[in-house]
């Protein structure tokens, strides 16, 4: 499966290896799952589900305000994710998050990160149930009636 990224998912994973500060958002549902794995003597990782910004510039800008004991991020790794939360485990790309995560030696930060995931699926139903009810959108057109 490629997960809508063609073949691009194993450019995904490399990137994600060296990444301090990534962002994972669902345009779907409009939020993102924001990881900052800076090092730091007893700062802890940030693992935090928040809503989509207009631009990598914005997002920049809310992680300074999330953790200000520490300079602002010089770069972030930023990864659409038009799939459903759930396959982020099956494609892989959960997994080499975690690793990061798990590699920073503060288990706290990996349980946050599992609480986010499920965070993440609940918003994604919520959605998806909202869709299916009809609640927060419109029909575009209706079927003529007889």
């Amino acid at each position: 499966m490629d997960f809508g990224y063609g073949s691009g998912v194993d450019g995904v994973f490399k990137f994600i290896s060296n990444a301090e500060v990534m962002a994972v958002f669902f345009p779907k549902f409009g939020q993102s799952i924001v990881i900052d794995i800076r090092p730091k003597e007893d700062v802890q990782p940030l693992v935090r589900v928040v809503p989509m910004t207009r631009s990598i510039a914005d997002r920049l800008r809310t992680i300074k305000r999330m953790r200000p004991e520490l300079p602002r991020p010089q770069d972030i790794i930023a990864i659409p994710w038009i799939g459903y939360v759930d396959a982020m485990k099956t494609s892989g790309l959960w997994a080499k998050i975690l690793g990061r995560i798990e590699g920073s030696g503060f288990s706290e930060a990996t349980a946050a990160a599992e609480k986010a995931f499920d965070e993440l699926i609940r918003m994604e139903r919520r959605e998806l149930a909202q869709l299916i009810m009809g609640e927060q959108y419109e029909t575009l057109w209706t079927r003529p009636t007889s």
